[in-house]
């Protein structure tokens, strides 16, 4: 009894460490009254038992350990610190709990993890249960997989992480105790319950009699889904829910038990198989030999291999190229399609890791669907196809149009197919308008094609796209159909039937404004205002003249909905591009002009228009403008107005005072009314001629700025320009540009013909009169704002004198941003009022619709195979020799297309890699000039190609280092950083042990995030390798982690990286005390590293 005295002085958590087992249990029983007193859960009391809690569960004495457990399950039940528990306290329960004897003492241990998993502890939780699998006592593998089904069937498999459960559970399967059999065996079936066919795969490989045992047990279970009925502390508005319904004893509804079970791809579950070392070493050679025999053998042993459902990751380029060849080239269509279906295999197994290889094999499937053999052409399908999942329609777009205008109607009609499965595939943010437009013009083509086939195909495909996306997305590029072809559109669309039960992108499928429009287009002329009073009395050609305007006019006036958006007779379709929304109408003979304005001036404004006296002309001015200012809109007659202020002398008045009134009166009339081009032609030679008045030249311009309100900058400034450089008035010329530059800035640079513009910039070059060629300098100083480098290519040929003066004017640019548009198109303007989200936006990258604008050069027929080979020698100097040739062919182009051939990125990206480092170099170089040239349509070869470029960042010389990053900054410039973080492709170059690829990378992309507003979910697959590198053993990888780290919070958000850091292990835990203690001071640095910028954001 003294000894018992003495413990029983003791402090609680003294008790709990004592020697004597009695003591030990007194203290956990008192434990466990206090852990159910304290109501505080973060009560600084629960911090002096977190070193003591693993003891509670690991005592050596049974009976004071079921105690423990209990105390230590109301612990982790009740104190906010529990969670830093996790890792030690489960392994515990694994080694120390799960072999007892007792079942209380197992049920006790199942709980403790179950309730971790509660407190959001559950990839740790998995993790130590995982580990149990491989522990050599049956007692303790049994209860590792009861414990891992407890979990699943109470949180469900959201919180449960499958893959690595089903990973191993094969492997139970096979064990010798048959405990563990029948215990994995109820796991599968608990897991089926939630992925139901998902698993077939993984566990086709077991023994024949337990999968018969799996299938029977499979097929007793309820076709409903499971619910989850246990929920993390974060979950408790899905609790209440939950036992609302129990309560009630109502069934979940159809939108809560699809949210319920979450979806699981088979293919993430299935284990890579490694295929290339295993392909026969001949193979090459055989599929080369002359006998057909010999290659099919080649073959055949290439497509057992590709029918694993998972390939492992790897170099594929030399065996697509075999393939492809196969495919282009092989006179034996067996052989062709045995090919087809390795391509097939490929890019199933591979996924997205097929893609880099997509472009260079789809051309050639399109075109070999010139065979008409059933089974060649299905194998063309199910590849093209399969491939299509690996990339994205963007990205296939110019290989698919390309073949749309072949002459071959099995060729159109396969790729018309081809379009209609794939857009199956799409959503509206996937099939954006910059893809679907010229998809569509190339698919009405076909409507009007002579085979009946082709035209099917084509309907079919267009069907599918409104289906996808919506008939208000579509229409707009329907405009030339007729109803008959509209409705066959529509009729295909009601057909369709999307994947997995998808909803179309629209609701206008449903709808048939079509049939409603012409009604009220027929009754405008009823609607619109009442005709002048003096054109009744007019003859009868002039009053029918008029009374067609007067109708063209009344649809006018009706034609803009009641945001501005003009109707079209062909049925109310909304258009989106200038050219179909733009005011139309035809030319008016003088009789009917004199007579409409007859209507709305006042009789001595029109006699004293053509008087001798200026002075009457300037008083008849005086009322044209007042009556034009207080004119009632929607009835003014633009037209016809204009060609008043036309009549003789017109344009040709010798007072400045009349001319500067009627140069005023017609911007009025421009800003007032319903101008069209039809209009602006009366009037444009006109205000051209006397731009570089120094009198007149102010109101001229003004008149030319109101036309580009009215008609659109691109219009105007496109017959402004061709105007004033077929005359040879050098003021006019100069000044004409010099209003052209700041009409660009103030209405902006969309839709500005460049092309044009460089043709009539070089000629003001050219002249001979200095004021014309510094105006044409200053104007290319305003594209530049706009355009970039990219617009000095165009010059490049100038004389260096001229050179000079355009570089100096673009170093004046430098740095400078363009300013804002303070002047809008009235279209435009009416099209943003009506919320148009049509046009596709980019986040991150810059400048796509200004880069679009560019003619670009197909330069894919000068990327030769001999080109390639060149590239790809075993000696250096011909390689560099093809390297070279290659940057002369970009460098001629200036601007190219995004087709550059399948094999040229890849030729390029086994560069990067080359021994000789001057050779990676040019390489980079080349990919810079890429970059330049190709613009936005770079996003393609992003995986293909530009992932390599990162890899080169790991390269111990500092200047090819530095050629990478400047060449990396010059391909995120183009692409944005989107395609970059999408993928596992740049986890997988940070997870490299390369302390300067590190280093570069983490600074990169420290950079970058900071100017994303969204990025791509798989930047999270980046996170464990950026903790690593916080405690890299060289300094510059953790002082660049450190700058990346808040970055990645930024846009991840603190929760998502505080759970990553659960995943943090202390390793090497049978080393001495002295360095395990070290280790565990490192991992704790490690995460108050993570999170010490949030403290101090905090504070």
């Amino acid at each position: 009894m003294g000894d018992d005295s003495e413990w029983m002085k003791l402090s609680i958590d003294q008790k709990c460490e004592h020697k004597v087992w009695k003591a030990r249990l007194n203290g956990y029983e008192e434990a466990l009254k206090l852990f159910q007193r304290i109501e505080d859960e973060k009560s600084p009391e629960w911090g002096k038992y977190l070193g003591l809690i693993k003891k509670f569960v690991t005592d050596s004495n049974a009976v004071a350990q079921l105690k423990g457990l209990e105390a230590a399950l109301a612990f982790i039940e009740n104190a906010h610190v529990a969670g830093k528990t996790t890792g030690e306290v489960v392994s515990g329960v694994v080694t120390k709990v799960f072999n007892q004897p007792k079942a209380r003492a197992k049920e006790l241990g199942t709980d403790i993890c179950l309730m971790y998993i509660e407190i959001e502890k559950a990839e740790v939780v998995q993790d130590e249960l995982l580990k149990g699998l491989d522990n050599k006592n049956p007692k303790i593998v049994v209860a590792c997989i009861e414990a891992l089904r407890k979990a699943l069937s109470e949180f469900g498999s959201k919180i449960v992480t499958l893959k690595p459960v089903v990973k191993i559970l094969s492997k139970q399967f096979e064990s010798r105790e048959k405990a563990v059999r029948d215990e994995a065996k109820l796991l599968a079936v608990e897991i089926y319950k939630w992925i139901r066919d998902a698993l077939r795969p993984p566990l086709q490989n077991i023994n024949s009699v337990q999968l018969k045992e799996l299938e029977e047990e499979w097929v007793k279970l309820p076709s409903s889904p499971p619910k989850q009925t246990r929920f993390l502390r974060s979950q408790q508005d899905l609790k209440a829910k939950f036992e609302q319904q129990q309560a009630i004893g109502g069934e979940q509804s159809d939108e809560d038990e699809t949210d319920t079970v979450a979806a699981v791809d088979a293919y993430e579950l299935l284990e890579a198989v490694e295929i290339l070392s295993k392909m026969p070493k001949d193979f090459y050679e055989k599929i080369e030999a002359k006998k057909w025999q010999e290659r099919k053998e080649a073959l055949e042993a290439v497509e057992a291999l590709t029918k694993n459902p998972k390939l492992e990751n790897g170099d594929y380029g030399d065996l697509v190229r075999a393939l492809k060849k196969v495919v282009g080239k092989d006179a034996n269509v067996m052989l062709v399609s045995v090919a087809a279906k390795c391509l097939a295999g490929l890019a199933t197994g591979l996924r997205k890791k097929f893609g880099t290889y997509a472009g260079q094999v789809v051309p050639t499937i399109l075109e070999k669907f010139k065979e008409k053999k059933p089974q060649v052409v299905q194998a063309l399908q199910e590849a093209i196809d399969a491939i299509f999942l690996t990339t994205t329609l963007q990205n296939l777009s110019e290989d698919i149009l390309a073949v749309m205008d072949n002459k071959n109607p099995s060729i159109k009609q396969q790729a018309s197919l081809f379009l209609a499965r794939s857009f199956r595939h799409c959503t509206q943010a996937t099939l954006p308008k910059s893809v679907l437009k010229p998809l569509c013009a190339a698919l009405i083509k076909q409507v009007n094609d002579s085979a009946p086939e082709v035209r099917d195909a084509a309907f079919e495909a267009l069907g599918t796209a409104m289906k996808v996306v919506g008939e208000k997305a579509v229409n707009p590029f329907l405009a030339d159909l007729d109803k008959l072809k509209l409705d066959k559109i529509k009729e295909c669309a009601d057909k369709v039937e999307l994947p997995g039960g998808k909803k179309g992108g629209g609701k206008g499928v449903d709808k048939k404004p079509a049939a409603k429009a012409p009604p009220p287009a027929a009754e405008a002329p009823h609607k619109s205002s009442a005709p002048p009073r003096k054109t009744q009395s007019a003859a009868s050609k002039v009053y029918s003249d008029k009374c067609t305007y007067k109708k063209k006019y009344s649809e006018l006036k009706i034609g803009p909905s009641k945001k501005g958006k003009p109707t079209s007779a062909a049925g109310g379709k909304s258009k989106k591009n200038p050219d179909s929304k733009e005011i139309t109408e035809s030319e008016l003979s003088a009789e009917v002009s004199e007579e409409l304005a007859a209507g709305v001036l006042p009789a001595s404004c029109i006699q004293q228009l053509d008087s001798a006296n200026w002075k009457e002309r300037l008083a008849s001015m005086e009322e044209f403008q007042r009556a034009v200012e207080t004119m009632d809109t929607a009835v003014m007659p633009c037209q016809a107005l204009v060609r008043m202020l036309a009549k003789k002398p017109g344009w040709k008045e010798t007072n400045f005072q009349v001319m500067q009134m009627k140069l005023h009166i017609v911007a009025l009339i421009c800003r007032r009314g319903q101008f069209s081009k039809t209009s602006a032609s009366v009037v444009l030679d006109g205000l051209v001629d006397k731009v570089g008045d120094v009198k007149c030249g102010g109101n001229a311009k003004e008149g030319l700025t109101a036309i580009g309100e009215a008609c659109s900058l691109p219009w105007t400034a496109e017959q402004v320009v061709s105007m004033v450089f077929a005359q040879k008035n050098p003021k006019n010329q100069a000044e004409t540009l010099n209003w052209l530059a700041n009409a660009m800035k103030e209405f902006g640079f969309a839709g500005i013909n460049v092309k044009g513009f460089i043709n009539n910039v070089k000629t003001a070059l050219g002249a001979t009169n200095p004021a014309v060629r510094t105006a044409a300098i200053t104007l290319l100083g305003v594209m530049y704002l706009y355009m970039g480098a990219p617009l000095r290519m165009f010059f490049e040929d100038e004389k260096p004198a001229l050179l000079s003066q355009i570089d100096a004017e673009f170093e004046k640019m430098q740095g400078q941003s363009p300013p804002a548009p303070m002047r809008f198109t009235k279209k435009a303007t009416a099209a943003e009022e009506e919320g148009d989200e049509g046009e596709e936006q980019e986040e991150d990258g810059g400048g796509q619709d200004i880069m679009d604008l560019l003619p670009r050069t197909d330069i894919s027929d000068k990327i030769t195979s001999n080109l390639v080979s060149k590239i790809e020698d075993k000696n250096w100097k011909i390689r560099k020799e093809g390297l070279d040739e290659t940057a002369a062919i970009i460098s001629e182009a200036k601007f190219i297309t995004a087709n550059i051939g399948g094999e040229l990125p890849l030729a390029l990206k086994g560069r990067l890699g080359d021994s000789n480092k001057i050779l990676v170099q040019q390489t980079l170089t080349i990919l810079q000039q890429l970059a330049t040239a190709m613009g936005p349509g770079l996003k393609q070869h992003v995986k293909a190609l530009g992932i390599s470029i990162v890899t080169v960042l790991g390269d111990s010389k500092p200047n090819v280092r530095t050629a990478a990053m400047t060449t990396l900054q010059a391909w995120v410039e183009q692409t944005g950083m989107k395609e970059w973080l999408e993928g596992e492709d740049l986890s997988e170059e940070l997870k490299r042990e390369n302390p300067f690829l590190r280093q570069e990378m983490l600074g990169w992309l420290a950079e970058k995030l900071p100017n994303m507003r969204t990025v791509p979910g798989d930047l999270m697959l980046c996170v464990p390798h950026l903790y690593t590198c916080l405690e890299d053993r060289n300094g510059d990888v953790r002082k660049k982690a450190q700058e990346a780290l808040p970055t990645f919070m930024m846009h991840l958000g603190y929760d998502k990286m505080s759970k990553a850091t659960g995943k943090l292990k202390v390793l090497n835990h049978h080393v001495g005390k002295g360095q395990g203690n070290w280790r565990g001071k490192k991992f704790c640095r490690a995460k108050q590293k993570c999170f010490r910028f949030v403290r101090h954001q905090d504070e």
